[in-house]
This record gives C-alpha cells, sequence and structure tokens, in this order.
C-alpha cells in the first residue's frame, strides 16, 4: 500500500513487470498483482517445501547445519540453519507447480513470496525494516514486528507447534509457517509477531482510513482501495490482500450478517484473527494459539470461537 502510494509498484502490472529475471517465459509472469492478492490468480493453496530437504524424515546436512556458518546463515529453528541460496529452490518450485486455467477464487500463501522480493527489490531493503520504519515504530508498537528473539526474552513470546515433522523441536519465538521459516523468518505471508493491543492499534489506524494519534500513516483512498472487494462478480468477497465477509452473510470469517460490507481484516493459521469495521466503529482483535501443541487440534474452527466472541461484541454496542 505504502509503496503503491510512492509509486513504486502498481498492483494493476504483472509479476514479470517486476521480477523478469526471475520470471523469464514463465507463465507466472503474467500474473495480475491485485488478482494474486484477491487468490484468484490460478495459484495453488500451498507447496511443503521443506519436505524436500529432509533426509530420512530429519532436515538433511546438505541443506542444513546446527551452527552458523559460512553458506549457512538462514535461521531456521534454535540450532538449525538453511543454506542461503536454498531460496532459489522455493522459487523454482513454485514455478513447476502449474497454474490452474479457472481463475476461481481459492486462497494460496504462494503469491505473498512473490510480493515480498518485489517489495524488498523496490524499496532496496529487507521486508522486516521495511514495516518496522514505516509502521511499527513511528505508531509506537513495540512488540509487533519480524524476528522477535532479536527483541525480547523466549519467556515473553507464545510457543506455538512441537514440529515433529520438519524441525523436531517445539518451535518458540520463531515462525510457525514452513516457508517463512525457510526464508529465514520473515515472510510476506507469514513471521510477524505482536501482542493484541498493539495489533488492535494497527488495525484501528486502518479503520480511520490510515490516520493514527494526529499522524497520517497512509492515504484514505490507498486504504479504501486495498479494502474494497474488487472481484465480486466472479464470487470472491476478497480484497487487495485484505479479507471481507461473505456478501450473502452466511459463513466466512465474520459472524453472519453482523459485520458491514465495508469491514475488512485477515485470520491466521495459528487460529487469530484482526478485523476492522469502520461503518462500525469497532476493531476486534483475537489472538490464540490453537496450534500448540499439535496443528491437529480444529476445535477453534469447528466450534466457531471467533465469530461468536464477535458476534458478542457487536450484541453489546447494539445496546448502546
Amino acid at each position: 500500500m505504502k509503496l503503491q502510494e510512492a509509486g513504486l509498484v502498481n498492483v494493476d502490472s504483472t509479476l514479470k513487470f517486476y521480477l523478469p529475471q526471475l520470471l523469464d517465459s514463465s507463465e507466472y509472469g503474467n500474473i495480475n498483482i491485485k488478482e494474486m492478492l484477491a487468490h484468484q490468480a490460478g495459484l495453488t493453496a500451498w507447496i511443503p517445501f521443506y519436505t524436500k530437504t529432509l533426509k530420512l524424515t530429519k532436515p538433511n546436512p546438505v541443506y542444513y547445519s546446527t551452527t552458523k556458518k559460512e553458506n549457512y546463515s538462514t535461521q531456521v529453528a534454535e540450532n538449525l540453519y538453511m543454506l542461503d541460496s536454498y531460496k532459489d529452490s522455493i522459487f523454482r518450485q513454485i514455478l513447476d507447480t502449474p497454474l490452474a486455467e479457472n481463475k476461481k477464487y481459492k486462497y494460496s500463501d504462494l503469491g505473498y513470496y512473490f510480493l515480498k522480493e518485489i517489495m524488498e527489490r523496490k524499496s532496496n531493503t529487507t521486508l522486516n525494516y521495511l514495516s518496522d520504519s514505516l509502521f511499527y515504530k513511528p505508531m509506537g508498537l513495540r512488540t509487533m514486528g519480524y524476528l522477535p528473539l532479536n527483541r525480547f526474552s523466549k519467556n515473553d513470546i507464545t510457543p506455538t507447534e512441537d514440529d515433529k515433522t520438519f524441525r523436531g523441536q517445539l518451535i518458540h519465538g520463531y515462525v510457525h509457517d514452513q516457508g517463512a521459516a525457510m526464508l529465514g523468518g520473515v515472510g510476506g505471508h507469514a513471521g510477524l509477531f505482536s501482542n493484541a493491543n498493539d495489533l488492535g492499534v494497527f488495525m484501528y489506524m486502518l479503520s480511520k482510513y490510515g490516520v493514527y494519534g494526529g499522524e497520517r500513516y497512509l492515504e484514505e483512498n490507498t486504504v479504501k482501495y486495498f479494502t474494497k472487494a474488487h472481484f465480486t462478480s466472479n464470487d470472491n468477497r476478497r480484497g487487495i490482500g485484505f479479507d471481507k465477509p461473505v456478501r450473502s452473510g452466511a459463513g466466512g470469517p465474520t459472524c453472519e450478517g453482523c459485520a458491514s460490507l465495508n469491514s475488512f481484516g485477515h485470520s491466521g493459521f495459528t487460529g487469530t484473527i484482526a478485523w476492522a469495521d469502520p461503518d462500525k466503529g469497532l476493531v476486534f482483535v483475537f489472538l490464540s494459539n490453537r496450534v500448540n501443541p499439535s496443528a491437529e487440534n480444529k476445535k477453534l474452527i469447528t466450534d466457531g470461537v471467533r465469530t461468536k466472541i464477535q458476534q458478542c461484541l457487536y450484541d453489546a454496542i447494539s445496546d448502546i
């Protein structure tokens, strides 16, 4: 959003416009960025990149080192460092996966691998430094950011999954998502840590269309453009990167019929959700950890915990 305002990125462009060498003649080059961020570019949902780096269910020493050393500086978890050049193999696996011919809505995190690459190349810095310098630090969001072990004691960070299929340890202070871990903990789709208050402040800024504490961080038109559903005729509720309510009112990330169509937010694999409703003056943040100790725990989803809590909040403000 910020780079679009600066004229460095245009979501109506294609991937090959920004990544010509990476995509060269690939069919991925013709992907429209706005469609990609609305999850209708034909990308497969997810690729378990880590499986190709295992040997007999353990991290293969060809790709990993238990100590940081030359060519192995990408930290994946505690005492586990990845071959720095493996990022090229991750992109190769994506590009070797055919795009779906039917460009219907299907959630995929793969587009954010490309988006991160674009943002870092256009800004000449890393995604974690870029986001911190533009938003988190000037907004006073002390807990929000990537790589929390660089800033906090492990005792101040909530552990996630006891990872028995890849890293062989309790994931504590490192990103849960395997692909983001293989990029060193900073992914376009995962790796951000925060407490509920800081995340609430950030969503409040967005609900006020870019203003917080008397300062403007994003232009009003930018927020409205990115949080708008652009492809409703294609039965796609999504904004540009943001999730939106199901337009029929049934199902989806919000309580049924409660959130306005101008509301927006995102839910996370580990059980989180952050939602802003400018029309109702409501920001809803719910942080949980359903994947501890195992991601097989689906109760939060099957019991509809997040939408039930959200319904309570809407009921409460309707009585005021």
